[in-house]
């Protein structure tokens, strides 16, 4: 069990147990007394005759409007109602379930003025397994107002929850299947459920997770091309880390090395002299540029990753109770993690770029040594040349998508709200661009696979699997490059002859996807 006393205990790792690992929630009793403590400070300032907002006011423009007893008793429930305007498509569970996780965790911190029966009804509909439908699109504005409501109506009883199987079922059903009534909002929850960013931190996080697999994925399809090129070693060299100053770069550089690196021996020294007499001294750029662009990658990822750690911790509601007074605040506008999302995204662009020209370059018989088109019968046979087009095709709309979503601001709410990070858009972006990625990897492990089939093989019809592995055989990969290649054997036959190439591209995006490919 995860045990939250506050929305400091709320690590990376922590929501990653609870919304991708499955494990429950507990709640501190001194958190929920801190909750209790909080929604009395708010109790005795409306006592008072505090105007606070979006409790005895309305919101957005209309703030101005103060409401009657009777406008502010069903207030809170119709904030969730009225801006749950989005739709299908949505969140996979894992990513609504992290929503839940870091939203509750802000809420323990006690500057939100909620009570704490809603902390426990929330942490306990994690542990039930209740996932609100969540929207992945439409929806613009300062904060994340419309998909929080989507969220957070259905504790209230309103709204589709994900089904475990697939497919949706109503939330007022839902609740009764767990033998739970909805829950009685109290002052000031509405409003706190669409509060701040935890959206953006959910998101940020997940698209990080996926991210971090596609840079080892890309790091060893760029190991595979660089081995089935037979390409000098030289880019890849520990002086070149060295003189670059950058321990990042030297981490690269030493994993491709580990990766393309040969055991002493006769046929080490034999490749080695033919680089060395062969007409090219040096690789193509694409080849030789990979441990920068791969260096620049990790090193966003790693910002990325300390701006999500730091946006799980924060308080970002507004209004927040501090020392006695609500303060409103700009919390809620996650532009830190809008960027981080953006820079990725570019970054994963650059890097499958390079895929994309290493790719026609193993194509090419003047660097491979091999048969155009990686074809065992050029001519007859068309070999992989579609499979280049298909990767051009994926990078033209990834550099499309590369372009910021966190920069293009619009009105909103008559003027009053008239700025929006729209970090939900560029994790959703984001999304699409790691898809775009993954096909890249894709093709250009096919085109490393092929490569190493008619190296070993010399091109020979019929010598395809069953007619000796390519692991470990002469002109096969690299050791560290052994498994890969097995794996690769076995989901993808050999091209020997014209065949619709699209299921074997399937099946090896599925396995990235799955991290079903052992990495070197």
């Amino acid at each position: 069990m995860i045990a939250l006393a506050g929305p400091g205990d709320l690590t990376r790792e922590a929501v990653e147990a609870v919304a991708w690992g499955g494990e429950r929630l507990g709640l501190a009793p001194a958190a929920l007394e801190r909750v209790a403590a909080g929604q009395a400070e708010l109790a005795a300032l409306l006592a008072g005759g505090a105007r606070v907002y979006g409790v005895n006011t309305g919101m957005g423009w209309l703030a101005s409007v103060d409401l009657d007893p009777a406008a502010q008793a069903g207030h809170q429930r119709t904030l969730l109602l009225g801006r749950a305007v989005a739709g299908p498509p949505w969140l996979p569970a894992a990513e609504a379930r992290a929503l839940l996780v870091t939203r509750l965790a802000n809420l323990l911190s006690g500057h939100a003025g909620v009570g704490p029966e809603l902390c426990r009804f929330l942490a306990d509909r994690v542990n039930d397994g209740f996932v609100p439908a969540v929207p992945r699109r439409g929806f613009g504005g300062a904060g994340e107002v419309i998909p929080l409501a989507h969220a957070f109506q259905t504790l209230v009883g309103a709204g589709p929850v994900l089904e475990p199987g697939g497919g949706t079922v109503d939330a007022g059903t839902a609740l009764a299947d767990r033998g739970v009534l909805p829950h009685r909002l109290q002052a000031k929850e509405g409003i706190a459920l669409l509060a701040g960013s935890p959206l953006a931190s959910a998101l940020a996080l997940a698209r990080l997770r996926t991210a971090e697999r596609l840079a080892g994925q890309l790091l060893a399809s760029t190991a595979a091309a660089v081995d089935a090129l037979d390409a000098p070693l030289d880019a890849y060299d520990e002086a070149v880390g060295r003189l670059a100053g950058d321990p990042l770069l030297a981490e690269v550089l030493s994993d491709l090395r580990r990766a393309t690196g040969r055991p002493l021996g006769p046929d080490r020294d034999r490749r080695d002299r033919e680089r060395q007499a062969g007409p090219a001294l040096q690789a193509p750029v694409s080849f030789r540029v990979a441990p920068q662009v791969l260096a620049h990658l990790r090193r966003t990822l790693g910002r990325l990753d300390e701006d999500v750690r730091r946006a799980l911790v924060a308080v970002t509601d507004s209004p927040a109770l501090v020392d006695g007074r609500l303060v409103a605040g700009g919390g809620f506008h996650a532009v830190g993690l809008a960027a981080g999302l953006d820079g990725l995204g570019v970054a994963l662009v650059q890097a499958a770029e390079l895929a994309g020209q290493r790719l026609h370059r193993l194509l090419d018989g003047r660097f491979s040594g091999l048969a155009d088109q990686l074809s065992p019968d050029p001519g007859p046979v068309t070999g992989l040349v579609l499979v280049q087009k298909r990767a051009v095709g994926a990078l033209a709309e990834a550099r499309r998508l590369a372009g910021p979503a966190s920069v293009g601001l619009a009105d909103t709410s008559l003027g009053q709200e008239d700025a929006a990070s729209f970090a939900p858009e560029a994790a959703e972006q984001l999304r699409r661009v790691e898809e775009l990625v993954r096909e890249v990897v894709a093709c250009e492990l096919l085109a490393a696979r092929q490569a190493w089939w008619l190296r070993a093989s010399g091109g020979e019809p019929g010598r395809s699997r069953g007619a000796g592995r390519l692991a470990g055989g002469p002109g096969g990969p690299a050791p560290a490059l052994a498994p890969l290649a097995g794996c690769l054997e076995d989901l993808i036959a050999p091209v020997e002859r014209d065949r619709p190439l699209g299921p074997d591209l399937a099946r090896l995006v599925e396995a990235l996807e799955g991290d079903g490919l052992p990495l070197p």
